[in-house]
Order: C-alpha cells, then structure tokens, then sequence
C-alpha cells in the first residue's frame, strides 16, 4: 500500500505555498484544542473563532493565493474572519480537517483527519523535543524480562513491549548522536564567546547531564547486559513453548511461524543491545569532539575580537616567530621594544648553560673462575620449580588464559561462584581484578555492590565477561 493510497494527493500543498508558516501555526493550533477530544473534533464555530483571533494577532495583511481564494466570502464579515474561513475551508479541502455533523441540537464540528495525526504529532516533536530518559528506559526493560517466568502471557505482555522499546531507546540515542553534528555546525557560524557558552550550557544540561550522564554512570548498559542475555537465553530455552503458544493466541499464526517469529525477536533484541553499545560509544565520540571544537570556538573569538588583550596577543605571537625564525639579535627601535623588553638573554633558559654531567667510567667484568660439575638431578629440580613458578606467577598471559578457561561456553560468569567452587583460585581472582584495565585485556570486570565472605575471606564480587574483539 502506497502512503497516497491512504492521504490526499494535495496534503502538503498548503505546506509549500506562501502561506506556509501560517498553515503550520493554525494547525498547530487546532491540534492544540483537538489533541484531547473524542474523535479529534470540536465545535466549528470554535475553530473558526481561535483562527480569527490568530489573523487579528498577527496585525499584518495576508496575501492570499489563487488556491486561498474563494466567492463564497460573507461581505458582513471581517477581513480577519474570511481569512479563517478560507484557510480553514483549504485545509478541510487537502485532507487536514474533516467536517461532521453534530449530534442532537448541537452545531457541526471540525475535526482532525485521524490519517494525519501521526504527521501532527511529528511536526510538534520537532518544535518541542520530548527528552528521553534512558535511565528508564533501560531499567523498565531490564525489569520486564526478569519477570517474563510469572507473566500469564509472556509474548504479549512482556517480549513484544521490551522489543519495542528497545527500538524506541536506540531512537532516542540515534536522535541525540545526529543531534550533536548539528550543534558543531551551529557553533562553527559567526556565534559570539557568549552564545557559544549559552548553547553549550543549554545542551549539556538539557541532554548529556539530565539524561545521558545519568544513563551512562547509574544504570550503565554494562550492568544490566549481563542480567539482559542470560533473561534472552532463558527464553529461548526452558521458556520458548509458552512464548509460541501465546504468539499464535495474539497474532493468529500457525506453530512453525510461531517458533520462527519468536527466535527472530528474541535474536532481534540481542542485537538491539549490541547496537546500543555501538551507538553509545559513538556518542561518547562525539561529545568529545563537540567540546573540543567549542572551545577552540571560543579561544579564537575571544583572542580575535579587537579588544586590547586579542591585540596584545597578536603582539605576543608576533615575537614568538621572531625569536623562532629571525634575528633576535637585531635592534627593534618599535615602542613594542622598551614595553616588552625581549632580549636574546632573557630568551635563554638558565639550564642551556648548565655543566653537563661526568659519565661514569666502565668497570672491568671479573672472569668467572671454574667451577665443579653440576648436578644434573639438582639442576632438573631448579628447572621445574621455575617452570612451576612461570605457571602459576601473576602474569597477564596467565590470567588471560584463566579468563577464557572460566569463561568456555558462558557469557558471564561472577567471582563468587569461581571461588565457592574452587578456594584455591583465589590468587588468580585477584589477578583478574587486577589486569581489567589492560589494553590487550579479553575480558570486561564489573563490580557489583554485593560482597563474598567465604571461608574467612571477604572481597567485593565482580562480573566477568568476554570482551568484544
């Protein structure tokens, strides 16, 4: 189905005209009343009147187009009130309005063609961008898969809304990664040190402090991920039967589609969650690079201004080339001379002419005198120990293999339930903690807020996980 097949062809004909910006606010306008009434609708007489006090508020005449203009005008009528009528009378015409009668006693309404309101919705979106908390987001969820094993119907009320929210958060976070090119643009443009601060003081605190940073640092992807994919597993696995039998219950399908659609959503949402990752660290990026540029923004602006310091400063590097590059040693009979008064010896530090240090004389090596024979049982003896020490020593090769042997065939794995199993391991849990910050590391630790005390030991439990190559 095409969108026209849905539409009429001349929707968006008032939203290309001259009158354009008019169109848009009395629609907004309208949508403003209408947004909360049955059926979109409100009385005729109404809108009519709320579009005449707009014309009459705008205090400007209106140039109307030969589409706008009409012999079905009231002579008795105001000007500012045939312009509603025409307007309004275009707008039913293109397949903004509709007309419907009243009920008993009661005047026509007009009402909001139910076809366009997702467009209305869209187009107040845009003005006022609605900020989304991810903190909720993420946590709602988190907290909806793990109770999918009490839900009656797990497919309808828990998998089907945590995949579409999901799509909504990734959204949202594709929305604000976009967001921020834009705002490196604006600040690119003849802005002032002022506006600059001002803008970036409004973002920052409208979205990355309020909304982002909260997300990022009290409920960071990385806590729930885990908790995420061994609730996905579950369903796939001892859950799966009832997740098909509720699908073909709602969506009215046999049991082969059933199992189909629901491991293509179940998959679906794992990688939504690698794709937040994704789009989290690009914005991280970002926002980098956004603070960067609008300080360099404003460096500039502030030394290039006109005012004494930028011309002090223009002074400054002016003499800086010519130390650099020229003749220091030439007279400079400028007024900028007796001011600043740069000479070649104040030029120099006092370490050039520091007395470099003696080198110490080398030391003749003793002969190594002869020695019995060694032995070899001795010697093999050494041998192991060392070899036993190379295995067991703390070296990252040796907790990276740890890692893998512990993370073999899990996604997760915590340090209390490798040292309940295993109180021998306690030395290597130790080194896992301590080589998680190393570039060439495989896996990723998450602390937790729960301790382990076992067998007189007691340390702060943590999650270990693969590491994304």
């Amino acid at each position: 189905m095409h969108i026209f097949d849905l539409i009429n062809d001349d929707l968006f004909s008032p939203l290309a005209g001259s009158n354009k910006r008019r169109y848009m606010d009395i629609l907004c306008l309208i949508w403003d009343k209408c947004q909360r009434m049955p059926m979109y609708a409100i009385e005729k007489s109404t809108i009519i009147n709320e579009v005449e006090a707009y014309f009459i508020g705008l205090g400007e005449e209106v140039i109307l187009d030969e589409t706008e203009e009409s012999e079905e005008d009231n002579a008795d009528a105001s000007e500012y009130r045939n312009n509603a009528t025409r307007f309004l009378r275009r707008l039913r015409k293109t397949g903004w309005l509709e007309e419907k009668d009243g009920d008993y006693e009661e005047e026509p309404k007009l009402a909001v063609k139910y076809t366009v309101v997702p467009l209305l919705k869209s187009f107040n979106e845009i003005i006022n961008p609605k900020i989304i908390t991810y903190k909720g987001k993420l946590f709602k969820i988190y907290a909806l898969l793990d109770s999918i094993e009490q839900q009656e119907n797990p497919y309808e009320t828990i998998l089907k809304e945590v995949s579409e929210d999901m799509d909504d958060l990734n959204q949202s976070l594709r929305q604000l990664a976009a967001s921020i090119e834009e705002y490196i643009d604006t600040l690119t443009k003849g802005k002032k040190p002022q506006e600059i601060l001002k803008l970036f003081e409004k973002y920052e605190e409208r979205i990355v402090v309020g909304a982002y940073h909260r997300f990022k640092t009290n409920d960071n992807l990385f806590y729930y991920r885990t908790g995420l994919y061994e609730q996905l597993d579950f369903c796939e696995d001892d859950l799966l039967q009832d997740l098909i039998i509720d699908y073909m219950e709602v969506e009215k399908k046999d049991c082969a589609d059933a199992r189909y659609e629901i491991k293509k959503m179940i998959n679906k949402i794992r990688d939504d969650v690698n794709e937040m990752e994704e789009i989290m660290r690009v914005i991280d990026n970002k926002h980098i690079i956004y603070r960067t540029r609008a300080v360099q923004r404003a460096q500039f602006l502030l030394l290039s201004d006109g005012s004494v310091k930028s011309k002090i400063n223009g002074l400054l590097q002016y003499y800086a080339t010519q130390i650099t590059s020229g003749d220091i040693n030439a007279f400079d009979d400028t007024i900028a001379g007796n001011l600043f008064q740069i000479y070649n010896q104040n030029y120099f530090a006092y370490d050039s002419l520091a007395t470099p240090s003696r080198r110490r004389n080398p030391t003749p090596i003793d002969l190594i005198k002869t020695i019995e024979a060694l032995d070899y049982n001795l010697v093999e003896k050494e041998k192991n120990r060392l070899l036993d020490y190379a295995r067991n020593a703390l070296t990252s090769e040796n907790v990276y293999r740890f890692a893998k042997e512990v993370l073999k065939g899990h996604q997760a794995v915590s340090a209390s339930s490798i040292y309940k199993n295993d109180l021998t391991t306690i030395v290597k849990i130790i080194g896992l903690y301590t080589y998680s910050q190393a570039n060439d590391r495989a896996y990723n630790v998450m602390i937790k807020d729960t301790y382990v005390e076992y067998a007189g030991m007691r340390f702060k439990d943590f999650i270990i996980e693969e590491r994304d190559a």
